[in-house]
């Protein structure tokens, strides 16, 4: 099944589309709190050395609040000692909440000066996936001694203080160890700075009727980036398979000095699945870039022309530009030039600096382009032709792949993939040690070798 995320929109959407369909918020509530305490009980609190069965429930005025009350009853029928703090009093609770609390049947305490190292865990229902301003400044001064104080943090839905949608918090956020959301997961849970504020992630079913999760699944556009959601469109070696069936790819070497980027794109190329990859090199790279090849074929190419020949004459199923291929004209040529074929097209680096100082010309080019093409920006060179979208990460990558009718992967921690139709991905499986030269190119060779195949 495709890992859908959710923005605050279509959460509470789905929660409307559940009481349309007959279930109440009431029930919601209970189902919401009674699988998170169960996560708790179950998950959580085995790998606690020395449980004393204490646990803080921090609740908020609205629903994620509700939620919290009734993890605290399902808590407090295991025999864990609980207490209910809050910021807010009764009054500011809504019916519902209201009767979750009194369902308790425990003393609703304001925080005051309490000590969070006292429990062993502390578990966040103040704020939802609702927020939509700054929390003022009485929330940061709780948040910050709850991020400071407590032994083990646990967030209902999303962690207090992240903005759903960009990620961003708001302007502080409780830093959890785990958070357990509701139905899917949230956009907000991958992105930076909060996907440094999640801890693990835990998904709970909370009765939503089939026929609205069938609903919200069809053509939904957000959407983690996992084996189940590409798997099926994996090209597989056959055994009848030869090189050329397995496409070859073109790689355009940078100058003598600065070759070493291209060849990791080559190189990564083929390991990917690419029955055959070419380095396009300069005469004055060429025996630098042959000492360090063996598979990798190499081709001297020293003008566009001879490029462009080489290109029609061996049936390039993909192209890479752009690695240590320098910010100049020669690059803006093939780039350029490359955009008139039908191919699979990767433009990375340079291909797409040069164009710095002639982004909407650049733009125009990609929205006409009979390519197929992939760009792989990091924050810098994304900002160098698409500095003047504004709007999250998730927006202004959807936005520029619509714009450029391209595929855009905005490089990072929390990588954001858009397609031309609107479609976003989020890759969630990374790592900080790819932080370090070189993890571009490979990625691009990477997309050059898939594309070919």
């Amino acid at each position: 099944m495709n890992k859908l995320l959710l923005n605050k929109e279509t959460a509470y959407l789905i929660d409307k589309m559940a009481v349309d369909e007959g279930v109440s918020l009431s029930d919601l509530m209970e189902t919401a709190g009674k699988r998170s305490a169960e996560i708790i009980i179950n998950e959580i609190v085995p790998k606690i050395k020395n449980f004393n069965k204490k646990i803080y429930v921090i609740c908020g005025p609205g629903n994620n609040g509700g939620d919290g009350f009734v993890v605290a009853r399902y808590l407090k029928e295991e025999g864990i000692s609980i207490r209910i703090l809050s910021l807010n009093s009764e009054k500011e609770l809504n019916n519902v909440v209201m009767q979750k609390l009194k369902d308790l049947d425990t003393e609703l305490e304001n925080i005051g000066e309490i000590s969070f190292s006292e429990a062993d865990v502390v578990v966040d229902a103040i704020f939802g996936v609702g927020i939509n301003r700054p929390v003022n400044k009485n929330y940061v001064k709780v948040f910050r001694e709850i991020n400071k104080e407590s032994k083990l943090i646990v967030s209902l839905d999303i962690p207090s203080g992240v903005d759903t949608d960009t990620g961003l918090l708001m302007p502080e956020a409780i830093k959890a160890d785990h958070t357990i959301t509701f139905v899917y997961p949230k956009l907000g849970h991958y992105l930076l700075p909060a996907k440094k504020y999640v801890g693990n992630i835990h998904v709970v079913d909370i009765g939503i009727p089939i026929n609205v999760t069938s609903k919200i699944e069809n053509g939904y556009m957000f959407h983690l980036n996992s084996p189940d959601y590409w798997i099926s469109d994996f090209k597989w070696p056959a055994e009848d398979d030869h090189k050329y069936k397995r496409g070859h790819v073109l790689v355009q070497s940078g100058p003598e000095s600065s070759t070493g980027a291209a060849r990791l794109a080559a190189i990564s190329a083929l390991r990917i699945g690419a029955g055959a990859v070419t380095l396009s090199s300069s005469r004055e790279a060429l025996n630098v870039n042959a000492t360090h090849l063996t598979s990798v074929m190499i081709k001297e190419i020293n003008n566009s022309e001879e490029f462009f020949n080489f290109l029609d004459q061996k049936k390039i199923n993909s192209l890479i530009i752009g690695p240590g291929c320098g910010v100049n004209q020669f690059t803006k040529e093939l780039t350029l030039n490359a955009l008139n074929y039908k191919i699979s097209l990767i433009l990375d680096a340079d291909a797409i600096s040069s164009f710095e100082e002639e982004s909407v010309d650049f733009i125009k080019a990609l929205e006409y382009s009979k390519a197929d093409v992939i760009i792989t920006p990091h924050e810098g060179e994304f900002n160098k032709i698409f500095g003047n979208l504004k709007g999250s990460k998730i927006e202004r990558t959807k936005s520029a792949a619509i714009k450029s009718k391209s595929t855009v992967i905005l490089k990072g921690n929390d990588t954001v993939i858009a397609s031309p139709d609107g479609e976003v991905i989020i890759s969630d499986k990374t790592s900080p040690f790819l932080a370090t030269a070189g993890s571009g190119d490979v990625l691009s060779g990477i997309c050059g070798g898939l594309t070919a195949q």
